[in-house]
C-alpha cells in the first residue's frame, strides 16, 4: 500500500522490474479516486528511479501537490504499466501493466491533540 501525504513529497518503493517486458522502460501511473472516480496519471522516466538495486525494487519521489493539489483525501487504487514512450497518457498503448495495488490520500494537516497546562485537577463529581 502507498501513503501519500498533500503538501510533501513522499518516497514511494515498488517492485517493478521484475515483471517489466522491456529493458529500460518508462512508467505510466494511473490513480483512481475510490470515491469520486477522479483519475490521475503521470509518467516517471526510467531515469527517475532512485533506487540502489533496480533490479529488485523500484524508488519514485512523487510531489504530492504537483498531481494530487486539488484532489480530495480517501482511498485511491493504482495501476502502473510500462512503456517506451515518454508522453503517452494512454493505458491501450503500453506495452503492459505490472503493478496494482491501494493508495491512501491524506490531508496535510495531521490531527494531533490538545495539550493544557496550570488546569486545575479538583473536579466535582457530584454537587449536593
Amino acid at each position: 500500500m502507498i501513503y501519500l501525504e498533500k503538501g510533501k513529497s513522499s518516497t514511494i518503493v515498488l517492485t517493478l522490474s521484475e515483471k517489466a517486458q522491456l529493458y529500460s522502460p518508462n512508467y505510466l501511473f494511473v490513480f483512481k479516486s475510490r470515491s469520486t472516480n477522479e483519475v490521475i496519471k503521470f509518467i516517471k522516466l526510467v531515469g527517475s528511479d532512485e533506487s540502489p538495486n533496480e533490479d529488485r525494487f523500484n524508488t519514485f519521489t512523487i510531489a504530492t501537490n504537483t498531481y494530487f493539489a486539488n484532489s480530495l483525501k480517501g482511498e485511491w487504487s493504482y495501476s502502473v504499466y510500462e512503456q517506451a514512450s515518454t508522453s503517452n497518457l494512454d493505458t491501450n498503448k503500453t506495452t503492459s501493466l505490472i503493478e496494482e495495488g491501494q493508495m491512501i490520500l491524506s490531508d496535510s494537516n495531521v490531527f494531533s491533540f490538545s495539550s493544557y497546562n496550570n488546569q486545575a485537577n479538583t473536579f466535582i463529581v457530584r454537587n449536593i
